[in-house]
């Protein structure tokens, strides 16, 4: 699954507050250019992130879930 971030939202902000309460950057998972998130493969990065959007992302509505089209 791939998620991306919200028309409207700004991710800097996003970051921010990220970073603040959870202790995570999320922006060596974040392609600013497409507004998608890329899960990290290691555990502890990829559990981490998991909190910051089960927990902050989702509840607040935030980012949508997109499908990879095939051609």
């Amino acid at each position: 699954m791939k998620y991306k971030l919200k028309d409207g939202v700004s991710f800097n902000l996003i970051n921010k507050k990220s970073t603040k309460k959870f202790d995570f950057d999320l922006s060596d998972y974040y392609n600013k250019e497409t507004r998608i998130f890329e899960f990290p493969k290691g555990y502890v990065a990829f559990s981490l992130m998991g909190d910051v959007f089960n927990t902050f992302l989702f509840p607040l509505d935030l980012v949508e879930e997109i499908k990879d089209v095939k051609d």
